[in-house]
């Protein structure tokens, strides 16, 4: 087991690496000090230099007593929300601008509700904006309500599709010197270091706190197909590791290859650390946009970014599984999502393996070969959808997931 190993720092020494503008950027807080308005940061995604394949992941950020710290929380509709409360409607169209003008029902972009508030400012002098006490609709799934202007009452609400509603609320400093969040900042460049002058924050389930004390740390890098299985696996670990999975989807390797420091976090820390990481792109690497167009990462880029993905992951001294892409049951798809063609991913796994010739150390969990060698999973095999939605699937995968896991612990007891 790999508990006791210290690994080097990737970004330990950030402050000593030259100031980069983040204004606009996402990513994690670490280690917000009070005393000297800094903390560290663990940007979400990195470019690199294409002449160097470098870039950097963390830095360092300072802040003022002027910072304005809002904590942000994205909701889908106003289920449950009840009670009149401040809010504020933005990016509103032509069509919705004239409608609020005369007084009729209207629908912005996007919706913030502010319960921290107290003074309704109306209508902003563009019309594209604005301000007043708002109480939402008491139905399922609502996006929309009553909103106070100049003692009338007009319908209002946010857009369908997509997240276009959320609550933010003013904090104070010393509540990021608690508890795991993700920021996006705003600022500016000042003597060659990054001022954030506004921070939109989210809490983040502490990882350290859910897992069982003493047990090696598993992190599992993937897409969807990544999540039909977590639970599964993590059931069939427990009380033999704690098992992880990245908080969003892997998607291909151009977005694993920026993402990755930023889903491994700040392994170098006493208990954050990784025994074991599993690995796979390929879901969304193989996609055409038409049929037979080609893949939408072609196969050498494909190997490209699978190099440099390895090259990120193997700093954290864990033992590496990589797992081969499941197979496509069936060509389907569509033109707005794009589309899978029938047996892609033996392109896509050949070329990874061409790639892992040159790592030996990484081991291999076939999964796309106890797919296809499952003969609970014939059903599935006459559909199109590349998804393993039934429990007895999920099971299936989960069970090869977890046993790999183990014989990767045993090789280094």
């Amino acid at each position: 087991m790999l508990a006791g190993l210290v690994f080097l720092a990737s970004g330990a020494a950030c402050s000593a690496k030259a100031a980069e503008d983040l204004d606009g950027a996402v990513g994690k807080i670490f280690d917000f000090n009070l005393q000297e308005k800094q903390f560290r940061f663990l940007k979400q995604d990195v470019t690199y230099d294409p002449k160097t394949g470098k870039g950097q992941a963390w830095h360092t950020v300072n802040w003022t007593d002027d910072t304005i710290i809002r904590r942000y929380e994205p909701k889908k509709n106003l289920t449950g929300m009840k009670g009149a409360v401040i809010a504020e409607f933005f990016e509103i169209d032509d069509k919705n601008a004239v409608e609020l003008k005369e007084g009729r029902s209207f629908r912005a972009d996007r919706m913030v509700l502010r319960p921290d508030l107290k003074v309704a400012t109306g209508v902003a002098a563009d019309g594209r904006s604005v301000v007043g006490w708002f109480t939402p609709r008491d139905a399922n799934f609502s996006r929309d309500g009553v909103l106070k202007l100049d003692g009338k009452e007009i319908s209002a609400g946010a857009k369908y599709g997509g997240i276009r509603i959320s609550v933010q609320t003013k904090l104070g400093a010393d509540s990021l010197a608690k508890g795991a969040w993700k920021a996006t900042l705003t600022g500016k460049m000042i003597d060659q270091k990054f001022v954030a002058t506004q921070m939109r924050v989210e809490p983040l389930a502490d990882r350290l706190a859910a897992d069982a004390s003493g047990l090696p740390r598993v992190l599992s890098v993937g897409d969807s197909i990544s999540m039909n299985y977590e639970g599964p696996a993590r059931a069939a670990l427990k009380g033999k590791a704690n098992y992880h999975r990245i908080e969003d989807n892997c998607w291909s390797t151009v977005r694993g290859m920026a993402f990755m420091a930023y889903w491994l976090g700040d392994y170098t820390r006493k208990g954050r650390h990784w025994d074991v990481i599993l690995f796979n792109s390929g879901m969304h690497d193989m996609k055409q946009k038409t049929l037979d167009g080609g893949y939408a990462v072609p196969l050498d880029v494909y190997k490209k970014n699978l190099r440099k993905e390895i090259s990120i992951m193997k700093e954290t001294g864990a033992t590496l599984i990589f797992v081969t892409t499941t197979p496509v049951p069936n060509t389907g798809g569509s033109a707005q999502y794009a589309y899978r063609v029938k047996g892609a991913e033996r392109d896509f796994n050949r070329a990874a393996r061409e790639v892992l010739q040159d790592h030996p150390a990484i081991q291999i969990l076939d999964l796309c070969k106890v797919v296809n060698d499952s003969n609970k999973l014939d059903a599935w095999r006459k559909g199109k959808d590349v998804h393993y939605w039934k429990s007895e699937e999920q099971v299936i995968l989960g069970k090869a997931v977890a046993e790999a896991v183990i014989t990767a612990l045993g090789a280094h007891k």
